[in-house]
């Protein structure tokens, strides 16, 4: 079992809040590629048609859409411990968004059909993926409700509290993109921030 794998299974128990029955364990073990992206390499291109569900297991990646007028809107983050594309396993349908490699990153990949078998074959599997498309609603629910009820500032903040350590890691241009303003106008929020405290 290599240590990619084992962090893919710590993570999910942490999310279950239960331990992995060891038959789940022996059958997805050898169903996950080890991958390396490069900085700047697109994992998922809006428009292909996704074959892979991904583990991160190192590195920081950036989800975004490209809209109608040519605007880069980013979508979220996803770093260590993160869960990609989950979304489209039981839908072949092409990608509506592309995923980048903001630094390197070491993935684990399997391929959707084998991802979607151990869903049918164990409830195990089935439980956790519920309770990660759960997640990902909530998560759409909080950013339609911030981007119609909250101010640009509070936006920021809740950046800040969603993924307290990416800061550092992220441009100024990504952060401004998702939370749906210009970098200039983010670089003035942080001064009247810095200001106030």
């Amino acid at each position: 079992m290599t240590d990619e794998f084992v962090q893919i299974q710590n993570s999910i128990e942490l999310l279950m809040q239960d331990k992995m029955p060891q038959e789940v364990v022996n059958r997805a073990m050898n169903k996950f590629t080890k991958k390396t992206i490069a900085k700047g390499d697109i994992l998922v291109h809006q428009g292909a048609v996704q074959k892979e569900i991904y583990f991160v297991t190192s590195g920081l990646l950036r989800s975004y859409y490209i809209d109608m007028n040519g605007n880069d809107v980013t979508r979220f983050f996803s770093k260590e411990g993160s869960v990609l594309c989950y979304e489209i396993l039981f839908d072949h349908k092409p990608s509506n968004r592309s995923v980048e490699a903001l630094e390197e990153c070491v993935i684990m990949a399997i391929p959707c059909n084998d991802l979607k078998k151990l869903i049918e074959d164990h409830l195990y599997c089935m439980k956790a993926y519920t309770t990660l498309l759960e997640r990902k609603l909530e998560y759409k629910i909080q950013r339609e409700s911030s981007f119609l009820l909250k101010s640009a500032t509070e936006r920021y903040l809740d950046f800040k509290k969603r993924y307290p350590t990416l800061e550092k890691r992220i441009n100024q241009a990504y952060i401004a993109s998702y939370i749906g303003i210009t970098p200039v106008s983010l670089s003035r929020i942080r001064r009247t921030i810095e200001e106030e405290n």
